[in-house]
């Protein structure tokens, strides 16, 4: 049975707490027009300090998937020691993530007034698990994280199932290699095994240890890879070189204490910044935190949060698709296939007029930002009238068109916004998306309502991506987007 590769097709089944209803009566997915099936996901991470921040997002966000664990692994920057024979590197422990659930606790209140779905600390708890962390690589034990996993993997839920590696990915190795131990021998392994490779895709951040290249791809050749080996350094503690000038405020310290770190309750009181004087026990090798370190970074600048394009780019309630497909590009970046997936690819830089590994990321940052921004404001805001919330784009035509060469399509979009707030309105094609190589002449290009020509250079099958947002004028300003394909015939 072939599993295509869309969040729509998730798992019909979400956890009862991601099916209950929030004080507001609908769901932030359902708000946006997007399917209410959510991404299953399991993530895994290692417990760096951008894993860290990446966790304070995610929980913020943790009402658009359907969470089906939270495993710590290793990786090469963190272990913590089988305690014989390998010492601790760079370990901070395991309840750090305990703690922020504990505090994510104490705004689920608030929360669950501005969206439905926030899943209950209850249910966080009973989804965190220990894997493999003794060693770098190690993926000979077998730990209560990839028994789950393996659980997970196994079960008669429809996929697909994201794996998201944040560290190393020896915890998920080891739970396919105790699939493979268990059923190897089984005349229906090779179907068990198709089945589990239609179903399973692994969100890779960069090669934090040996598995996926030592045992994952060999074994598990059809097993589908999204690798994201450099893009997300855009967000990451690079992002200075990265991210253009224009969108670096939203990054900056004085953003970043406005919308944050200042009265916006304790668990974002946790999350970390440049030179924050706050020290992270275990790693004393990271200095970031030290005010006399790195003064290229003003103090509490953003820090890293290098593993959360492994989930945004699931968040399809933003309108943009991209769950659909890797190649689309969204707020967790764009990738171009390979031969194990999809690699992460170039946009072209307006600024630069460069190939830019970086700004398929980095092009949403200031968008991505605000939008956290709104959340970090429902956290602290036990009515729903005192914050903002996005607002809502439609098509009239649709999202999936066709057109022939010199045929002239007009589309008209629509926009409501559940404050009641003013709203703007542009068209833009996205151009790296496309499959044709040329670009098309908007016309109404901000208005609701644009037409263009089919160019005559278009082949059949060819696809143009326009992207339509609408902006509401809240605090802060927020945007819901929908990406028409249309497709030559």
């Amino acid at each position: 049975m072939t599993l295509p590769l869309t969040a729509a097709t998730a798992a019909q089944a979400a956890n009862e707490d991601g099916n209950s209803q929030g004080q507001n009566g609908n769901s932030q997915g359902q708000n946006q027009g997007s399917s209410t099936t959510k991404p299953r996901i399991i993530v895994s991470q290692d417990g760096e300090v951008d894993d860290m921040d990446s966790f304070i997002r995610f929980l913020y966000y943790s009402n658009e998937f359907d969470i089906q664990g939270i495993v710590y692994s290793s990786s090469r920057y963190h272990y913590a020691g089988d305690g014989v024979n390998v010492q601790p590197f760079r370990w901070t422990g395991t309840e750090w993530l305990n703690h922020y659930i504990d505090l994510y606790e104490q705004i689920y209140p608030n929360l669950r007034k501005h969206a439905d779905g926030y899943p209950s600390p209850e249910k966080l708890r009973s989804l965190y698990k220990i894997g493999n962390i003794d060693n770098v690589s190690e993926m000979d034990k077998v730990t209560e994280g990839s028994e789950w996993i393996k659980k997970v993997v196994l079960d008669n839920q429809p996929g697909p199932l994201y794996i998201q590696s944040w560290g190393g990915l020896n915890t998920t190795a080891r739970a396919l290699k105790s699939i493979q131990e268990q059923y190897q021998n089984d005349p229906k392994w090779p179907d068990i095994q198709r089945k589990i490779s239609q179903k399973v895709v692994i969100y890779n951040i960069l090669d934090q240890d040996s598995t996926l290249n030592g045992y994952i791809k060999p074994n598990w050749p059809d097993l589908k890879i999204v690798d994201n080996q450099s893009q997300f350094w855009s967000f990451a503690y690079l992002w200075t070189r990265q991210v253009p000038a224009a969108n670096q405020y939203a990054l900056k310290a004085p953003y970043m204490e406005q919308n944050f770190l200042n009265g916006h309750g304790p668990l974002l009181e946790q999350y970390r910044t440049y030179r924050d004087g706050k020290p992270t026990p275990g790693d004393d090798q990271n200095n970031r935190w030290r005010p006399d370190q790195n003064l290229t970074y003003g103090v509490h600048d953003f820090i890293s949060e290098g593993d959360s394009p492994s989930f945004m780019y699931l968040l399809d309630f933003n309108g943009l698709r991209s769950s659909e497909n890797p190649t689309y590009g969204g707020w967790g970046g764009r990738f171009a296939t390979n031969a194990s997936g999809w690699i992460d690819t170039t946009d072209v830089n307006p600024t630069t007029g460069a190939n830019d590994r970086a700004y398929p990321q980095t092009r949403w940052v200031a968008d991505l930002q605000n939008d956290f921004a709104a959340r970090a404001d429902w956290g602290v805001s036990s009515k729903y009238s005192d914050a903002n919330h996005n607002p809502t784009a439609s098509v009239r035509e649709g999202l999936n068109l066709q057109a022939k060469v010199g045929q002239t399509l007009t589309l008209h979009g629509r926009g409501s916004d559940p404050d009641g707030n003013k709203l703007t309105y542009r068209w833009w094609e996205y151009t790296d998306a496309d499959t044709y190589a040329g670009t098309v002449a908007l016309s109404g290009a901000d208005t609701a309502t644009t037409s263009f020509t089919v160019p005559a250079d278009a082949k059949p099958g060819d696809t143009i991506h326009l992207i339509l947002e609408v902006t509401d004028n809240g605090i802060p300003a927020l945007k819901h987007y929908q990406r028409v394909i249309v497709t030559v015939k």
